[in-house]
């Protein structure tokens, strides 16, 4: 029973993967040029033979005659005999889409009927012509039968090659293996650190040596768990494509920096922010055909996805070319909700960061699409969780965009190590830019003040006070300089220890998510710290320290 799991779960991975690629493909067919329409629809129909011939392998009687069914339809197509329409392509999409769900129940495929999708794909081979309608079709002659035989053989054996050279490990065992990775730099951290303390320069060497490898090590393993981002792309093409014939838009969706690589971890969780995004991109942002045509604009809009890795970071952009975010009506919006306080002076960027409150929407009314203003709050939120931002420029009747800046890896970052009292603090490395004393005779206001730096006035938080710590405070505290946006803030804290890596543990279901805290780490002596999320904490003492600013 063990051994037909693993079977089934074998086929499943690898009908998935061959699914995805003959999606990708269908939609190519959409702009693909005349000259390079049949390698197109050859590489579809060899997929499709591999999904039938193993289906047919592991006894998915019912999949594998779908299979053959939709193989007659791509024949037509390759042999120009079946026009490439909207509608084919649309019949293909929502065949492959039935075969991936049979495809992943693969047990049960005595159990389906498949009557309905043959009788469609039967109403698609029915109209199509013969090349010459007073001639017979040629017969196919033996050779090249034979030859057809062992190229699908060559196909079939290069495939199994390539599974025997790719090995598919669960990513629940990778995740476990970069986290005992983490934990072997810790340990390795230690011994680097009680090398330090005895006069034993054997011992030193081998730390070296175990610092040397651990490094490499973890390098590799965290490569592992680099994908790139174009993993994710070709649902997004689905995803317009099906937006655009719900709403009778006319779209191109085109994409840059597919191998632009992140942590899967943030692939995965990226996919519903993005989804929002483009969906908000097609309803809201570009406008009918009839309408662009109107001012001027091409009938189809555009909207571009484009990711590039800036330093340790990605930035990921949605923009498009419709209408733009209306600011002021966004305004009178929030100020009509009480969401507002309509006092304050109109500032056209703080009107467009009104699109991501709770429940503001200004669409007139509710779509299956969006209208409920639940979307964009879940983006931005959806995006801090992951230690990320998001931010919007728009420009009305010419467009919108928004930049998303995300980390590269959430698994091991880089950090400074301060303390506070007896506790040790982890901030993140990306947002520290220098370190100094702070000035005698410095005035903070419980845990707040403002010193001044290179000339200009610098916010200050003193960590020590702003956590309540019992313990006395240091004689002579420092001062770390972190970006925040355009500026710069001070966190005060007792001292700064030095440059360390931190392996991300979360808090657990039980403390949820802590403002201002991304998870905890263990120490070189093996104590836990709180890893800080810097601009979480700023925001956290600023609310503290004005309640009443914080919005409904």
């Amino acid at each position: 029973m063990a051994d037909d799991d693993t079977l089934y779960e074998l086929f499943t991975e690898s009908c998935q993967e061959q699914l995805r690629g003959i999606e990708a493909a269908i939609l190519d067919l959409e702009t693909v040029q005349a000259g390079d329409l049949v390698p197109k629809v050859n590489a579809i129909f060899r997929a499709a033979h591999t999904v039938k011939g193993d289906a047919g392998a592991i006894g998915a009687v019912n999949l594998a005659a779908l299979g053959h069914a939709v193989e007659s339809v791509l024949d037509l197509v390759r042999q120009e005999r079946l026009p490439v329409t909207a509608d084919l392509i649309g019949e293909l999409l929502a065949i492959f889409d039935t075969m991936r769900h049979m495809a992943e129940d693969v047990r049960n495929d005595a159990g389906r009927d498949i009557r309905a999708h043959e009788e469609r794909l039967s109403t698609l081979l029915a109209p199509a012509p013969s090349p010459d309608s007073d001639a017979a079709p040629p017969a196919a002659c033996p050779d090249d039968a034979a030859g057809e035989g062992e190229a699908d053989a060559a196909n079939l054996k290069k495939s199994d090659d390539d599974r025997i050279r790719k090995l598919s490990i669960p990513a629940l065992e990778l995740d476990i293996l970069v986290d005992r990775v983490g934990e072997l730099g810790i340990a390795q951290a230690r011994l680097a650190a009680l090398s330090k303390r005895r006069s034993d320069q054997e011992l030193r060497d081998v730390a070296e040596e175990v610092e040397r490898l651990s490094a490499l090590l973890r390098d590799q393993v965290l490569g592992l768990r680099m994908l790139p981002i174009k993993v994710s792309f070709p649902k997004y093409r689905r995803l317009v494509r099906d937006a655009c014939a719900s709403l009778g838009k006319d779209v191109e969706l085109v994409m840059d920096g597919e191998n632009t690589e992140l942590d899967k971890t943030i692939i995965e969780q990226l996919n519903t922010p993005c989804i929002h995004l483009l969906r908000n991109a097609v309803d809201h942002g570009i406008e009918a055909p009839a309408v662009r045509e109107l001012m001027g604009k091409p009938r189809r809009g555009t909207i571009r996805l484009s990711a590039r890795q800036d330093g340790s970071d990605v930035v990921i952009t949605v923009a498009d070319d419709g209408g733009g975010i209306d600011g002021g009506r966004l305004w009178q919006k929030a100020v009509a909700a009480g969401r507002q306080d309509p006092s304050r002076t109109f500032d056209p960027k703080a009107a467009q960061d009104l699109i991501f409150l709770p429940g503001l929407s200004t669409a007139e009314a509710v779509g299956t699409v969006s209208g409920r203003g639940v979307g964009m709050d879940a983006v931005r939120d959806g995006i801090n969780a992951l230690r990320g931002s998001i931010a919007v420029d728009s420009e009305p009747g010419r467009g919108t965009t928004f930049t998303i800046r995300l980390p590269v890896s959430l698994a091991i970052i880089d950090c400074l190590e301060v303390r506070c009292g007896l506790e040790a603090y982890y901030l993140h490395l990306d947002y520290v830019e220098e370190c100094l004393e702070l000035p005698p005779g410095q005035h903070l206001t419980g845990s707040l003040g403002v010193m001044e730096h290179r000339g200009l006035p610098m916010p200050l938080l003193w960590l020590h006070r702003f956590f309540q710590l019992p313990c006395e405070e240091a004689a002579v505290p420092h001062v770390v300089t972190v970006r925040r946006g355009n500026g710069r803030v001070g966190i005060v804290v007792d001292a700064v220890i030095g440059r360390k890596q931190a392996v991300l543990k979360h808090l657990g279901r039980a403390l949820g998510r802590i403002e201002g805290v991304l998870g905890g780490t263990v120490t070189e002596s093996g104590d836990m710290a709180l890893v800080l999320d810097v601009p979480g904490l700023l925001d956290a003492a600023q609310a503290a320290a004005h309640p009443q600013a914080r919005q409904p």
